[in-house]
């Protein structure tokens, strides 16, 4: 009776281990989403935004709609920089900047996200990448009319 209850304990701290290792895995796995701007946030005039690439991250100026994307590395040799996605202003010629006026939205596309200026709805369709050509505005998205 007691190797019985001794295997029964072994099978028990068994399966506890496995459903952690599995539970860990699958939080490690998960992607990474845009942290939602808090009220508190909007105050700040530079924000930066994860990608589901490890290495690299979005900053945004709030106030005028500009874009850098961050990249950076934890060896000696690795590629670490900043480089303009957006370098203009994206404030109607007569606007004041405020901070959190923009803010970045993720799509399902890793190199893509969404630019939207939160007083007026514009929306721009962002590209990053590694390859200078094919990053920047891609385009605005129309209103409706």
């Amino acid at each position: 009776m007691n190797q019985k209850c001794g295997f029964t304990a072994a099978l028990a701290l068994a399966a506890i281990f496995l459903s952690s290792a599995a539970i860990a895995q699958g939080v490690q796995s998960a992607p990474r989403e845009a942290a939602p701007v808090s009220g508190s946030d909007i105050s700040y005039p530079y924000q930066l935004f994860p990608t589901t690439n490890i290495w690299t991250q979005l900053l945004l100026d709030t106030a005028t709609g500009r874009v850098w994307q961050v990249q950076f590395s934890v060896g000696a040799d690795g590629s670490t920089g900043k480089w303009a996605i957006n370098e203009s202003s994206l404030l109607p010629q007569d606007a004041t900047p405020k901070n959190g006026r923009f803010t970045l939205h993720p799509t399902q596309n890793m190199f893509t996200f969404l630019l939207l200026d939160r007083q007026d709805s514009r929306i721009w369709q962002l590209q990053w990448s590694v390859d200078p050509a094919k990053r920047g505005i891609v385009r605005s998205i129309p209103q409706e009319k």
